[in-house]
């Protein structure tokens, strides 16, 4: 939708972002709406003060929305994966001190607790469901393994941090996505559906490649056409940043990347750099249809 197209009664209007990775963004791009969402990739790595920036960023957004702002986390965002972190934050992070207490306070940077929960500012939806405004949402932050975490053996940590599984794994976590919601959220795309990429894994390849999850696609065909999600979600891949209308799946697909550059840009002293032009995206969506 134009931002400028009158809101209609019966409609929610959903502004949607992702991999936002700690860029500073102005609130102006943002319009008024009924929802924020945010698909993951919060922060450059993880670090403390980087998921705190960013959920002060976000909460500063929250007023625009008459529901606030519901979110997952992305593979950057690392504790907040709480099943690996402890074990692979001293190998990651060497000179933060975390701890399970440190990880509930990320946690909560990111949710509100004893609030209405129909009007809750802020939402983290951690491989779970909620219904928000008469709409039924599911957020999960997993993705992939990449080559290089494919390469590593599968008692080192690191393998699995920041919500990277195995492809087993990933068709055990897909199941619990239920049908008939209305909004699935996810970091990873689906195999196929804007998952191009041309820095997979930071290496510059001649031909783009679709890094999306095979779990994912093969969920999304296994659940009854009538009870699909309207709308998918996701973000995690730069470089496909758009909508697109499935006809196969009967799904309209969002992939929300805000910035350019990966994760080999960082390790060279780089930085990520919001997209030219970017604007979140607008999505109006009928309440009880």
């Amino acid at each position: 939708m134009s931002v400028d197209t009158p809101r209609t009664p019966g409609w929610l209007r959903l502004v949607i972002v992702s991999d936002t990775h700690n860029v500073d963004m102005p609130i102006s791009l943002f319009p008024e709406g009924d929802l924020l969402i945010h698909a993951g990739d919060h922060t450059k790595n993880g670090l403390f003060s980087e998921l705190t920036d960013a959920a002060v960023w976000l909460r500063s957004l929250a007023d625009r929305f008459t529901y606030g702002v519901v979110a997952i986390a992305g593979n950057h965002d690392k504790p907040l994966d709480v099943e690996t972190w402890l074990q692979t934050a001293t190998l990651s992070q060497p000179g933060e001190l975390w701890s399970n207490e440190l990880m509930t306070t990320a946690r909560d940077l990111f949710k509100d607790n004893g609030i209405d929960d129909r009007y809750a500012p802020m939402r983290l939806l951690q491989h779970s469901a909620e219904a928000i405004a008469g709409l039924k949402f599911f957020g999960s932050p997993y993705i992939g393994l990449t080559p290089r975490r494919q390469a590593m053996t599968q008692d080192n940590p690191l393998r699995y941090e920041g919500f990277a599984r195995d492809p087993q794994r990933l068709m055990e976590l897909y199941a619990d996505i239920p049908p008939g919601l209305d909004v699935l959220i996810t970091h990873s795309p689906p195999l196929g559906i804007l998952d191009s990429s041309v820095q997979y894994g930071g290496v510059l390849r001649e031909k783009p490649i679709a890094i999306g999850s095979v779990a994912l696609r093969a969920r999304l065909r296994g659940i009854p056409p009538s009870e699909r999600p309207r709308l998918h979600v996701f973000g995690h891949e730069h470089d496909s940043g758009g909508v697109f209308w499935d006809e196969e799946l009967g799904i309209l697909f969002v992939n929300a990347a805000a910035v350019n550059g990966d994760r080999g840009i960082i390790k060279q002293g780089g930085d990520y750099v919001m997209k030219e032009g970017f604007r979140p995206w607008v999505i109006d969506i009928r309440v009880g249809s």
